[in-house]
Formats: C-alpha cells, structure tokens, sequence
C-alpha cells in the first residue's frame, strides 16, 4: 500500500518549480487535479511520460537550457521503477503492446513463452547486431522484414525460418553499404527506373562482350555469367575441390586447375568487358546523370566499382532480397545465423503448443472488447483480427473496425480510413480502447501501478464521457487497490462528474495555480457540488459571499421572473453603472436575497451602507491581503464587479467630457462592450485605452455565474485580476 508520492521539479518543461506530496489511504488512492490550460498539465504529462520511459524526451528549461533541472519523483521516499507508471493522453497513440502479451495467456503459459522467446531474442540480436555492423543499415530487422514479408502476419521468426533453405545453398555477396543503393528516401529506385533505357543499353553491351567469352556463356536458356561464375567462385574457393586433383575445362579447351586461376581469368575477363570503348560511353552517360544529384555519391561509388551490379540492380527488389541473403551467407554471418535456426527448431515445437493453448484463452480479449463495445457509443464496433499470431509478433493486436450506420449491414474499414470519417472524439475513443487493455493487463501484474490521466475525456460528447468516468470508478474501487490515480483536467464539468462519482474527500481535490514566474501551486480543491447552495447560502455574512451571490441571485430571477423584474434590475444596477447605482443599499440587496436562500434567510445584518462602496472597500481588501486565497471564487467575483465598476465609470465620464450626452450612453445588454465600443470611437487616443480593453477581455461575461458560466472565473488567475485592479486604480480614478 503506497502512502505517498512526492515531487520535486525544478525547470521541467514549462513547470518553473513543484514542490508537493501526494496523500494516499485505501478505497481513496485517487487525487484529482483541475488545471487550466496553460498552468501544467502538458508539462507535468511529459515529464511523467520521460519517469516511464513512454518517451525519450528529456525534461529542461525549453526557453533557457542551461537552468538546473530537477524531477524527483519518490513513493514512499523510495524510487519508483519506470514499469510503474503509466501516462494516459486523450490525444496520444498508447504503445499497449506489452500488456497485450501480459494478459493473452495464463501465467504458466506465459512463463514457458518467455524462456523461449528471450532464446530467440537473444540469438536474434546477435545476429542483428553482426548485420548492422556488415551492411551499415540502421535497421536491419526492419529492412529484412519489409525485404522479405509475404503477408502482414509474417515477423522476422517467420521470415529467417523460411530463408534458411536459400542460405544453405552459399550465395554471392555484395560488399557496399546498403543504404547507398536502398536508401529510405527510395532516391535510387527512381533513379534506376527514370534511367532504365540507358542502362539497358549498358546492359544489353556489357552481356555482348560477355557472350564473346571463354568463361562467360549463353546458350538457348541457359547462362552463366558474373553471377554463376562468383558462385562458382565462393563453392570452390576452400580448396577441396582442387585439392583433390579435380579440374574445370572451358568450352574452348582451358583447363582451370586452381582457385587462383579461376579467380584471374574472372578478373583479365571483366577487364576486357570494362576497356571497351562503346561500352565505356554508355557508361559515362549514366554516371553523368548520377553526378545531378549529389545523394546519388555513394551509388555512383559502388557502380564505378561493380559495373556488372547494373544488371541485378534493374530488378530493384529481387537485388534487395539477393543482398540480405548475401549478407546472411557471409562467412562471419553465417554461423549466427545457423545458431539462431538451431535454437528456432529446438524449441518450435513447444513454442506452437504454447501458441496453441493460448489461442484457446481468449475471454479476456473478448471482455475488454465487449465492454468497449457495450460502453463507448461511437458509429464502429471492434474485433480482433489476429489473435493466434499476438504472442510470436510481440506487438499490438490488429484490431478490425466494422462502420455501423443504422439500418445498415456494418462495413469493415481500415483506420486511417476511419480518421477521415471520425469526429475527433469518435477519434479518441481509439486510445481509450488501448487504455482499457492497458490497464486490465496491468490488473494482474504482480505490482501496483501510478496513473496519470491528462484530459483523458476531452473532446467526448457526454455519454462517453461519463463512459471513461465509469471506468475510472471501477479502476478506484473494483481493482484491489492496483491503481493510485493522479487524474488532471481543464474541464470544469468533468472535474466535478470525477469528484463527485468516485465520492472523493476534499484533501485529493486540487486546484492549480501557476505564478508570473511559473511557479506551480497545488491548492486545496473547492466546489465540487452545488456552489450557491453549499458555499454561499447561511454564508452572507461574510462580505465577499455577500456580493457574490448577487450575480448568481440575479440568474435566478431572470430565469424564473424575467429580466423586466424589478429584482433583477436593481441587481443588475449593483453590477454595472446605473443612474442609481451609488444609492443602492445592503438593505435593498438583502432583501431580495433572502428569498433564494433555499429557506435559510440571510444572516447579514440589514443597514444603510451603499452597495458600491462596499464592493469597492472589498476588493481593497482583498488586494491589500498577504496572500490572497487563488482558489476562492469569491475573491474573483468581488474583483472583476469591482474592475467593471471602476472601468464603466471611467469610461462614462470621458464620454460625457466629450461632449455626448446621457442619452448616447444607453444601450441594451452587455453594457461593459458595447460602452467600451462608444468610448473608443469618441475617445480614440486616450491613454488608458489600453487598461479598458483588458477590463473588457477579462471580465463581462465572467460575472454571469451560472454553472456554464462558472469554469472562466475559476480559471482565471487571481494575480491577474489584481493587477488590473490596481491598475484601475492608479488610472481610472
């Protein structure tokens, strides 16, 4: 049972600095953490990804990487290994490679699969490993793969079994470095393919003087050319032949009794084939076309050196094949090779037995992708397309999408068919598949595992939304206590549906608050359930509460009396610059307020104080605290009231100053824009313009407080408000 984690970040990303632990007790291993956008959550995601190794990028100081970088990350004050941690992102592709492995078969098949596969892994990268070093490919077991696969199913075990019978047999190699003919931008090919008639040409030349050969032959269907005779070379070349008083004889009577003779009348034979002067001309046009591009260098090398290669190139992939085989057959090579296909044979038995008994443990496949099915709602249904071959690939399952349109027969689609018909939340709903394999597997490893979700649901249209809220409640409260969950969102709505599901205590709510100098805070997380009812009703006395409620009152008339209410309009005068707007009481305000109080009454002691001035004198107050609560949503409230007062009054005097009246100053909803709008067309260079479109920006619409209109002022930065406050200030008064 983990009790806590701790983080000490310095310079990760965007994250200037956090400093925080994380509590945890059994049935509540979940924190829940809302975060605007902007403040950390990227940050954070991609400096977790980096603690798991789900990404190489390591964490620094983007815009100054000399600054020192700190990221410890202890559970238990302990190191947490990488396998532990897992980091989920509604917009990023998941590797659930692994976890398709973990949980496909039972644990004793699953052992015996293991020993076998780590075998073969072990002599594969020896081999691989002589490959790259032989060929210079910086992928060889990609480049055979692709070289060689006859279907999607075949893997570098399928592919290596069945060349096994053409390495046997000795072939010739091709001593260049593989990239400089099959290099990934395909430059090569389509230089051979725009320049095939002149290198026909070659071609055509080159076996002409072959043909007039004592070595080199044609007759009806039959040849042997460079290439029989660099065989014949390489089968007679250890010396037993020869050795034992065997001989060859040429056509015209030569007798060839040596490796040595054989290998310089191959050598005086392609020299008389190069000197030859047509010959030669064809060839200078093809490396004067090569010479136009200088990728081409290292082709234009190997040419140069093995013109009589040309032939073989011009059948592009039947060369590529030749080569590896080539490769495979080299002396140093070779013997890795016949290792590995020793150890395939002596265990292939085994290894399609286990294949076998796992093909027939299928109901975890099946649960994962009926749940999915059952829970999700998007316009596909999903299957798994290869389930026998999981195992041996050692990657994800292929997974098959039927495109369901009501009163339709479904229509099987590729994925990336898929992108360019999804929405992209029906689009998301790919990783979430991917997450649910993810975590099952992990459900029966043998540890616990730390998960950071980053806006897992955004983008869902509600029901999958609270489909993924689901899902977390069973991961929290139905997986043994496997999973401690640090769950980030912008997304007000979903932070709450979280909080309020999974029945979490106010000690794993947070709520971020990032500095000027980006500092990240973690704050104890407020309003999860009804904001009016819980935090403000039986409240009023305190003085912020007190002034927040009036917007949120105000609403409430508007929707139940309407906005002609006598109510609503001497609410609506405490928010913005009326003509009686400075003669408005607590009295007054107070007497409207008690009957939203769900019963309750209102505590506030009823005087003759002006409404105004107690805005005002409140957001003093809280501007003149030590530190301001960031989280507080009355503190935000009460300044952007107080902004909008100070700013509407501004801007009312300089229009009267110049020269408009009273009547050119009324207007019909959002008074704060449309004055601002008056105010910029009748003052055009005014030096406070600048403050008033901040005001403008930052606070109309916020104060409208119902729960849709609720998330703008939590994200909003309480340092912000208060500089505008004082900027309001020290220049609109």
């Amino acid at each position: 049972m983990i009790q806590s984690i701790k983080i000490n970040w310095k310079n990760c990303f965007g994250i200037k600095s956090l400093d925080h632990e994380f509590k945890f007790v059994v049935g509540k291993q979940t924190h829940l953490i809302y975060a605007p956008n902007g403040t950390m959550k990227t940050s954070f995601a991609k400096t977790m990804k980096f603690l798991s190794e789900q990404s190489k990028e390591k964490p620094c100081d983007q815009l100054c990487q000399d600054n020192q970088v700190r990221y410890d990350f202890t559970v238990d004050d302990c190191e947490v290994p990488k396998n532990n941690i897992f980091v989920v992102n509604g917009d990023d592709e998941l590797d659930s490679s692994g976890s398709f492995i973990n949980f496909l078969a039972s644990t004793e098949l699953k052992a015996k699969y293991d020993e076998i596969y780590q075998k073969l892994t072990k002599e594969k990268e020896a081999l691989m490993t002589k490959l790259k070093s032989c060929s210079q490919s910086t992928d060889c077991e990609k480049e055979i793969v692709e070289t060689f696969a006859m279907s999607e199913n075949d893997t570098i075990f399928s592919i290596l079994e069945r060349v096994d019978v053409e390495v046997k047999t000795g072939l010739p190699f091709f001593e260049f470095r593989y990239n400089n003919v099959f290099d990934t931008k395909g430059t090569v090919k389509e230089f051979l393919e725009v320049h095939k008639e002149n290198l026909k040409e070659y071609i055509e030349n080159y076996e002409k003087l072959l043909s007039e050969s004592a070595l080199y032959r044609s007759v009806g269907a039959h040849a042997f050319g460079t290439y029989q005779a660099a065989q014949l070379s390489q089968y007679v070349s250890d010396g037993i032949f020869f050795g034992v008083q065997h001989k060859i004889i040429l056509q015209n009577g030569t007798e060839i009794t040596s490796h040595e003779q054989l290998q310089q009348i191959m050598s005086n034979e392609q020299k008389r084939v190069l000197n030859d002067e047509k010959l030669k001309k064809t060839f200078e046009k093809i490396t004067k076309a090569i010479d136009k591009n200088t990728e081409l260098r290292g082709f234009k090398a190997i040419i140069e050196s093995h013109p009589e290669w040309i032939s073989y190139m011009l059948n592009y992939e039947t060369f590529r094949k030749k080569v590896w085989l080539g490769y495979l057959a080299k002396a140093d090579i070779k013997p890795l090779f016949d290792s590995y296909i020793q150890v395939y044979n002596e265990n292939k038995a085994q290894l399609l037995d286990v294949l076998t008994q796992a093909g027939q443990q299928q109901e975890k496949w099946e649960d994962i992708i009926n749940l999915y099915n059952a829970r999700f709602h998007v316009p596909l249904k999903v299957s798994i397309a290869n389930q026998r071959d999981i195992i041996l690939k050692k990657e994800a399952a292929k997974l098959q999408f039927s495109y369901v349109i009501e009163g339709q027969d479904p229509v099987i689609k590729e994925k990336k068919e898929l992108d360019k018909i999804l929405s992209r939340g029906e689009k998301r709903a790919f990783i979430i598949l991917q997450f649910l394999f993810e975590m099952e597997a992990r459900k029966i490893a043998d540890n616990d595992s730390i998960l950071i979700m980053d806006d897992i649901a955004d983008s869902f249209d509600y029901q999958n939304k609270y489909a993924i809220v689901e899902y977390i409640k069973d991961l929290a409260e139905r997986s043994e206590n496997k999973f401690y969950m640090l769950i980030m969102t912008h997304n007000y709505d979903f932070y709450r549906t979280v909080s309020s599901r999974l029945g979490l205590f106010q000690s794993n709510l947070w709520m971020v608050e990032r500095t000027a100098y980006g500092k990240v805070n973690l704050e104890t997380g407020q309003y999860k359930n009804n904001v009016y009812a819980n935090a403000f009703v039986e409240h009023d006395d305190n003085d912020k509460i007190f002034i927040s409620m009036i917007p949120f009152v105000r609403n409430l008339i508007e929707y139940t009396k309407g906005d002609s209410a006598s109510e609503y309009l001497t609410l609506t005068n405490c928010l913005h610059m009326k003509a009686d707007t400075a003669n408005i009481t607590e009295e007054q305000v107070i007497d409207i307020l008690a009957n939203y109080t769900l019963g309750k009454g209102v505590k506030r002691i009823k005087t003759a104080n002006k409404i105004y001035d107690l805005i005002i004198n409140t957001a003093d107050a809280i501007v003149s605290e030590p530190s301001p609560d960031p989280v507080l949503i009355e503190n935000k409230i009460v300044l952007s009231i107080a902004i909008r007062h100070l700013a509407e009054k501004y801007m009312h005097d300089k229009i009267i100053a110049a020269g408009k009246d009273e009547n050119f100053l009324i207007v019909n909803g959002n008074q704060t824009g449309k004055w601002t709008g008056k105010y910029k067309n009748t003052c055009p260079n005014d030096s406070n313009k600048g403050i008033i479109e901040r005001v403008n920006m930052m606070t109309p619409e916020l104060i409208h407080l119902n729960s849709f209109m609720f998330e703008p002022l939590i994200d909003m930065s309480i340092s912000h408000l208060i500089k505008l406050y004082k900027d309001c200030k020290e220049s609109l008064i």
